[in-house]
Parts: structure tokens; C-alpha cells; sequence
């Protein structure tokens, strides 16, 4: 039986080693960055192309932070009250030290179907995208992917994206879906890839069309920080 599951340990290693030749043999027309650089990734397509089934598949295949489009905060939690975090970074926050309301606001939303009043919903949304900068920036190299994380902000906090983005990037590689500030994300970004709902089998890279699905998952990884974990659907 021990020599039976080395055996399979070894195929599985030997798959896996090949399927990573196959990654980097093949042209994926990922830009890549010098050492020490990250980059940023942003995913588009029409409604119902796949977009978050494609970060939901890089979660899969991926040690990652992904924060999910419905992702939020309990309603009722006073924005000064969240743990290690600083709101006096929100682009808007100078609004309720004005209003004197700084120490009352609450995250605001609906839970059990009653609504409570707080920030609105744009406002909410770039409070989880500034909790999220402000928990990672102690951190290094990791995978960062968000899904609509900025669906409702106005284009008044378009410079704060671009700043934050600019300053994350520095140490995580970041990978994005959006479907708001769509040219100024795309012009900003290292790597577009568009997935489409006619085929799902491939997507579009940099302009390239026709890449391997699979292979652009794969491609997610950080570098020599790969890891894959073993499931049944890698034996079939």
C-alpha cells in the first residue's frame, strides 16, 4: 500500500510539474515585472461572461485573500470601532469630523431585512477596499483579489483608487474584477484578461484570444510561491 501511494504522489508531482512547463512554455502574453515589482490584473466582460466564476476559480487553485462582491461589514459596528483600522484615511471622512458625527456613524446597510442607515453604498464599499490596504500593508507578496470592489463609487474617488492601487501593487499582486472605472482600471493595469460567455473554455490576454482557460488560472500563482492543492478532479 506505502509503495502504491508513493507511486501516486509521484504522478501527481510529475502532472503538476508538466502542466507548469506547459504554463510557462506557452506564450500567455502576461506582462511580467521586474523582481521585487507586482502587478495588477484586471478581468472584464459583458454581464454573464464568467467574470467572478474566474476568481472564484483562481480562489480554488490559489492561496489568496479574495474578498467577494457581497462581501460587508455588520450594519450596526460604528466605522471607529472596527479593530486595526484607521477611517481618517476614507477619502470622505473629513465630512462627519465637519458634521461631528465621526464617533456615531455606523457601516450602515441591511441585515434581517431591516435597513439601517449609515454610510451609503458607494461610501461602505470603499471602506472594505481601505480595510483591506490597511490590513495588507504589513504584509508582503500576496495574492489580492477583489470583485467589484468599487460598484457605486463615484468618479470624485477615482484618484483615491488609482493612489491606493499604485501603493498596493508595490507588494501584492493584485487581481481585479470590474465593472466601474472600467478605462481608467484597464489603463492603469499590467495585465487585462477578458472572459467571455460564448466560450468559456478560453479567454483573452492583453489583446491575445484563444488562451487556455486552465493555463490562465494557473498563471495567477506567485511565481516560485506556486502551490496547488491536490484534489479528485486532478485524477480523472
Amino acid at each position: 500500500h506505502s509503495q502504491s501511494l508513493l507511486l501516486l504522489i509521484y504522478h501527481i508531482r510529475t502532472y503538476f510539474i508538466l502542466l507548469r512547463k506547459r504554463v510557462e512554455n506557452n506564450s500567455l502574453c502576461f506582462t511580467t515585472t521586474p523582481s521585487g515589482i507586482m502587478t495588477l490584473t484586471v478581468c472584464v466582460g459583458s454581464s454573464g461572461s464568467g467574470k467572478t466564476t474566474f476568481l472564484n476559480d483562481v480562489h480554488k487553485s490559489h492561496k489568496c485573500t479574495y474578498i467577494r462582491q457581497y462581501h460587508n461589514l455588520r450594519p450596526y459596528i460604528a466605522v471607529s470601532a472596527i479593530p486595526n483600522f484607521d477611517p481618517s484615511k476614507l477619502p470622505y471622512w473629513d465630512i462627519y469630523i465637519k458634521e461631528k458625527k465621526e464617533k456615531s456613524i455606523i457601516v450602515g446597510g441591511t441585515i434581517a431585512g431591516q435597513y439601517m442607515a449609515g454610510l451609503s453604498g458607494g461610501q461602505r464599499k470603499l471602506l472594505l477596499f481601505e480595510l483591506i490596504c490597511q490590513r495588507t500593508a504589513a504584509q508582503d507578496n500576496q495574492l489580492i483579489v477583489l470583485d467589484e470592489p468599487f460598484a457605486g463609487v463615484t468618479d470624485d474617488f477615482v484618484p483615491f483608487i488609482v493612489k491606493r492601487l499604485n501603493e498596493m501593487r508595490k507588494k501584492h499582486n493584485i487581481l481585479l474584477v470590474t465593472n466601474d472605472h472600467v478605462a481608467t482600471l484597464k489603463k492603469m493595469a499590467d495585465n487585462i484578461v477578458t472572459v467571455s460567455a460564448i466560450d468559456r473554455t478560453k479567454v483573452k490576454i492583453n489583446g491575445k484570444a484563444g488562451v487556455d482557460r486552465q493555463l490562465a488560472l494557473l498563471a495567477m500563482s506567485i511565481g516560485d510561491d506556486y502551490k496547488h492543492t491536490a484534489n479528485n478532479s486532478d485524477l480523472q
